[in-house]
């Protein structure tokens, strides 16, 4: 099995102001191959497999697509789980995993599995339409769930996300913008529910920093034409100091350089983007240069990266740093006893292996993140995640405080109902 290591723990579950980087870096002899069957999977009504633990252990399950067309994402999930299993050596801690074959209805046969085993915590599911299927039942037997999925429409009382929210993004980049002086923001968005939602968190986001949103562009998901677009959002002249384009690839490279074509560039507007940026290659989009979008602490991700790699040989998937988190949080929780929606919504949060994070009542959390800028010379950190959390939650907070918000022009053709 697994080295023990206690250190970083230590930090973890005392003190939440000791990042997981201050302690050594974990690296194994040997290498465990990710298909060995250390734990067992349970997939279908037969309890007799599950080790329950001893009395006063604290169980818990763990629902990942293992089979089905996420079945790579899920593996990656486990991996990253049983290496905080190896890292935090806690007896008390039993964690058990559920196929959930990446639909609804395997989620819902997952949950049933997971509560006959007297599990008293669920970690997981992936997809939105998983966590949907298991909130009812899990909420009836009084079950917190805390999931990967990122969709807020999901997300209600006992039914969290540790994953990295869209909110979360635009909050710290409006922040950053507003630090620096921007104080007139524009974006463009796609005609969709992904569209509206960043909308709702951009005007949020900036009546929160005491800034303006005054334009706001939509434009057909598919669409790589944007000249249309980019002239009605300068109509009368470029009246913002701040633009919101959270695309990435082919299409972010589109929309920048219409946008530069048509004079509205750096240094007078700042581009801001969020961390699906951080999968394209930007050193050579001069338009770009200087631009800003948030991302999980560098560090931290790097780290977790090649631990990872050092034993199980590959890369990790983007979320399998959450499930690390998400069974070192439940250790703590096993250890700290008491009511367990009150430890999981701690104000002050907790530091794990990403970083600074706390999760709110309403299902909502915060991840301390990077901004990161875009150079000739690659990205660089231009501002770092902070460490902690100070002062009451953010999203305990009503979206207009009792003020006036004035709502920003809106260009094209705006997702219905918004």
């Amino acid at each position: 099995m697994f080295k023990k290591i206690s250190l970083f723990f230590a930090a973890f579950l005392v003190c939440s102001c000791s990042l997981w980087q201050r302690t050594p870096f974990y690296r194994p002899s040997y290498r465990y191959l990710p298909d060995q069957k250390s734990m067992d999977i349970v997939e279908t009504t037969d309890y007799s497999q599950v080790d329950l633990g001893g009395e006063g252990s604290f169980r818990v399950a763990m629902l990942l697509p293992l089979s089905g067309a996420d079945e790579a994402m899920g593996k990656s999930l486990k991996n990253a789980a049983m290496m905080a299993i190896g890292d935090i050596n806690n007896n008390n801690l039993v964690v058990q995993f559920y196929d959930t074959k990446g639909t609804g209805s395997g989620a819902r046969i997952a949950l049933e599995n997971a509560l006959n085993a007297d599990s008293e915590l669920i970690l997981g599911p992936l997809r939105s339409d998983e966590v949907a299927a298991v909130s009812a039942e899990a909420r009836s037997k009084d079950v917190p769930v805390i999931s990967f999925s990122t969709s807020p429409s999901v997300l209600q009382e006992g039914i969290y996300s540790i994953g990295l929210l869209q909110d979360n993004q635009v909050s710290r980049i409006v922040k950053y913008a507003a630090d620096n002086g921007r104080s007139k923001m524009a974006a463009v968005f796609p005609n969709n529910q992904n569209g509206a939602n960043m909308y709702r968190s951009l005007v949020k986001a900036a009546q929160k920093q005491g800034v303006s949103v005054v334009k706001v562009g939509f434009y057909e998901p598919n669409s790589m034409e944007f000249t249309s677009l980019v002239t009605q959002m300068k109509s009368g002249g470029v009246d913002f100091d701040a633009l919101l384009i959270p695309e990435t690839g082919n299409r972010l490279k589109a929309i920048s350089s219409m946008f530069s074509y048509y004079d509205v560039s750096a240094p007078d507007v700042l581009f801001m983007g969020t961390s699906v940026w951080d999968s394209s290659s930007l050193n050579k989009e001069t338009e770009l240069y200087g631009a800003v979008y948030p991302v999980m602490s560098l560090k931290n991700q790097a780290k977790f990266a090649q631990k990872y790699n050092d034993l199980f040989g590959e890369r990790p998937s983007g979320l399998s740093i959450f499930a690390y988190d998400a069974v070192a949080l439940a250790s703590m929780l096993a250890r700290q006893g008491g009511n367990l929606y009150e430890q999981i919504e701690r104000p002050e949060g907790y530091n794990g292996m990403s970083g600074a994070f706390r999760i709110f009542a309403n299902g909502l959390n915060e991840h301390g993140l990077d901004v990161v800028k875009v150079s000739a010379g690659g990205k660089y950190v231009a501002e770092y995640a902070p460490q902690q959390f100070y002062g009451y939650p953010t999203a305990y907070e009503s979206d207009n405080n009792g003020t006036y918000v004035m709502m920003p022009r809106i260009v094209g053709n705006a997702p219905a109902g918004l």
